[in-house]
């Protein structure tokens, strides 16, 4: 015989519905972070994120790291940092120490195509397997950004909080890892420290490497004091395992993409042309994350160049 509920059973069941559909729910918040929208001398509006470390900063000011890309990767690099260095039993572990994270973005929709890349005569366009040219992107606002970054966001970071001018980073990926080469290869003192994480180097038919050649020969010449971080996903030139089971069309058309811009070639071969010109006063770091993709490596990516950011030594 089935046995029926008791009165005091439903009882608590209805009041259990009751109490959850009565909870309430709040957007959730990083602790420690605000943002703000800053307005560009062109009055261009930017999204301007902050992460701020707990207790007192240091004598000299904490470090900080401009981020780019900071609607998507302010609050994975920030994330990363607490879980590293948010104690001093973590930072000891790991040889980080807690630092402001800055991260700059859009209030709206994205002008990444624009403000990342550089002002450059046009090169060839990419084309499709039918050999049609790529629809055009704007391009070309790379220092105007930096000239926002320097007279704007800076100052606003430094009149808020103490930070150590001497231990900046810029921080990048994809198309904002090419604008973090190409600040670092033509203006390298405005920063300590250059993270770029699969940086684009294909764009524009590789453009980024005449600055590049320049920067070497300035190096024969004369000391530059920086640190460059260099990496990359192992399959981003190539078909990840899901990808390579799409229909045929969209895969050969992916294929073509990624074979052509050759980004893990690209990241790397710079990465021995400068490891040969680096000196003690500019190091290079390289890193290739094995079976991770062009978004899968972000977060390895980020983990791997926080010590060399928020470093426990300077």
């Amino acid at each position: 015989m089935m046995k029926l509920p008791t009165f005091p059973a439903i009882l608590t069941s209805v009041l259990l519905v009751t109490a959850a559909s009565a909870a309430e729910f709040k957007p959730y918040t990083l602790p420690g972070c605000t943002e703000t929208v800053v307005k560009s001398a062109e009055g261009k509006e930017y999204r301007v994120m902050i992460s701020v470390p707990e207790g007192e900063a240091p004598a000299g000011g904490h470090s900080v790291t401009y981020v780019l890309d900071g609607d998507e990767l302010f609050p994975v690099v920030t994330s990363v940092l607490k879980m590293q260095a948010g104690t001093g039993k973590l930072s000891k572990h790991n040889g980080i120490v807690p630092g402001i994270v800055v991260g700059i973005g859009y209030p709206g929709e994205s002008r990444r195509d624009f403000d990342y890349t550089l002002d450059a005569p046009a090169g060839p366009p990419e084309t499709y397997r039918n050999g049609k040219p790529y629809p055009p992107r704007p391009g070309g606002g790379a220092d105007k950004l930096l000239d926002f970054i320097l007279k704007e966001v800076r100052p606003l970071v430094e009149k808020q909080q103490k930070v150590d001018t001497s231990r900046q980073t810029l921080m990048g990926n994809g198309y904002g890892g090419l604008f973090a080469l190409h600040v670092l290869f033509t203006k390298p003192e405005l920063f300590q420290t250059y993270i770029a994480s699969s940086p684009s180097i294909w764009w524009n038919d590789r453009y980024i490497l005449k600055e590049e050649a320049a920067f070497r020969e300035r190096i024969a010449k004369e000391p530059v004091k920086a640190t460059l971080v260099l990496t990359v996903g192992e399959q981003e030139q190539s078909l990840t395992r899901i990808e390579s089971s799409w229909a045929e069309d969209e895969r050969e058309e992916h294929r073509l993409k990624v074979t052509r811009r050759k980004m893990v070639d690209n990241t790397r071969e710079l990465f021995w042309r400068l490891d040969q010109a680096s000196t003690p006063e500019f190091p290079v770091s390289f890193r290739m994350f094995e079976g991770e993709s062009h978004k899968s490596v972000i977060p390895m990516a980020v983990s791997y160049a926080l010590p060399f950011a928020f470093p426990a030594a300077p």
